[in-house]
């Protein structure tokens, strides 16, 4: 492994699938928010310890390693209720899309998600992490700031109506740390399962053996500036959609 003093914003290269990951140190950081969508109430603090995280989401050519190393199955889906055009991998090459190996890798489960980060030896981010990482200690909106900025993220106002290479909006979108695309391009799958505030990480929700619905962060392409900021929440009552993806994380000194 390639590491730094452990400060925030330094990045070590994972040996394992060769991923920049930004260190976040730990405290007590304000949750969730009294004056948004009710599953993002009550506002409270929450203490976690010392984490790094992806710098960016998995992309497909990130994905290509992982599915050509373990023989897992390439995301490719004829559903009705998921436009899977543009998105779905070849089945016989095991290609992703053309042009689309920086971007974000889609239509991946949770349990997709869950395979790549044990093969990777790490794991899913908590969305207390997730959130910690996109709003720092003061509880900034965005990751950037407290003001939405057009510039800033792939959300519906960019008009791109896709997924978009990482690093696009940086680092104008980026953290103070440097983590990218935290708001914006994909939703991303946590470990935590979707239950009410406040966040308890010992009262079950981090049970990976639960079969319930996963929290989602960061909103997407698909959705516009009043959904797309850093706290909101959406329940993953769905196997997987052409706006998911999902990045990992690992605990400090690993």
């Amino acid at each position: 492994m390639t590491k730094k003093q452990e400060t925030d914003g330094e990045i070590i290269v994972f040996p394992d699938d060769g991923k920049e990951m930004v260190f976040q140190s730990g405290g007590t950081f304000i949750m969730g928010s009294d004056n948004d969508a009710e599953n993002a109430k009550p506002e409270h603090r929450v203490t976690i310890d010392s984490f790094y995280i992806d710098r960016w989401p998995v992309t497909n050519a990130e994905y290509k390693r992982f599915i050509d190393a373990t023989g897992h199955p390439v995301p490719n889906y004829d559903v009705a209720w998921c436009d899977t055009s543009g998105y779905n991998w070849d089945i016989e090459t095991r290609m992703y899309p053309a042009g689309k190996a920086e971007h974000p890798v889609v239509l991946v489960t949770w349990e997709d998600a869950l395979a790549y980060a044990q093969w990777a030896n790490k794991r899913l981010p908590t969305e207390a992490e997730w959130e910690y990482a996109a709003r720092g200690l003061n509880g900034r909106r965005y990751p950037w700031g407290d003001k939405f900025q057009l510039n800033h993220c792939n959300t519906v106002e960019a008009r791109l109506n896709g997924t978009s290479a990482v690093g696009t909006f940086s680092p104008q979108g980026d953290t103070p740390e440097g983590v990218v695309d935290l708001v914006g391009n994909v939703w991303e799958w946590t470990n935590s399962l979707f239950r009410p505030y406040p966040y308890f990480a010992d009262d079950g929700r981090e049970d990976m053996t639960s079969g319930h619905w996963r929290v989602l962060r960061g909103a997407s392409w698909v959705n516009d500036a009043i959904t797309a900021n850093a706290i909101a929440r959406l329940d993953g009552d769905f196997l997987f959609y052409n706006n998911v993806g999902f990045r990992c994380a690992i605990d400090a000194g690993e």
